[in-house]
């Protein structure tokens, strides 16, 4: 009867302890910045933004003042994300949006759609979600005297991984 009752009590915290961890969405593992944010606090330099700006507008467009005409970007490396980063940022752009918005996000609702590199642990994205839309307008930002081209409302941003 004792191991019956011991079974039983260890069958329900152990059903417990799925339903609350079944309850539980991921916490951010890094911090967003913008780009410029990113210049800004040091974690990009002016070299870091050119090769962003180069992969990003698809060569030394907009940037021929900047960029001589044999300018070598830094490569990306890696070339492309691994599945547990980008889970990682969209994870964290979920969190994010569920303490500003108060939504159930998910990182699920977010899609990396452009990788332009990473930079000394800083990785840099576009994404879009399931939450917004962005409005189609050319536009420029100049961090720094480099330009970058956008097509619409939705802007690189700075991934950094906690430490």
């Amino acid at each position: 009867m004792k191991r019956w009752i011991s079974a039983f009590l260890v069958a329900a915290l152990a059903a417990m302890f799925c339903i609350a961890a079944a309850g539980c969405t991921p916490k951010a593992t890094g911090t967003f910045y913008s780009l410029k944010g990113a210049y800004e606090e040091g974690l990009l330099s002016h070299d870091d933004l050119m090769s962003i700006a180069y992969h990003h507008n698809g060569g030394r467009r907009c940037n021929e003042t900047v960029m001589a005409e044999d300018y070598a970007p830094k490569p990306k490396d890696p070339q492309e994300l691994d599945d547990e980063t980008s889970s990682r940022i969209r994870n964290t752009a979920a969190y994010d949006y569920r303490e500003e918005y108060e939504i159930k996000a998910s990182a699920d609702d977010f899609t990396i759609i452009e990788y332009c590199g990473t930079y000394n642990d800083c990785v840099a994205v576009m994404m879009t979600d399931k939450y917004f839309s962005y409005t189609e307008a050319l536009e420029q930002d100049v961090i720094a005297d480099i330009v970058f081209s956008y097509n619409n409302g939705n802007k690189i941003l700075i991934w950094k991984a906690d430490s």
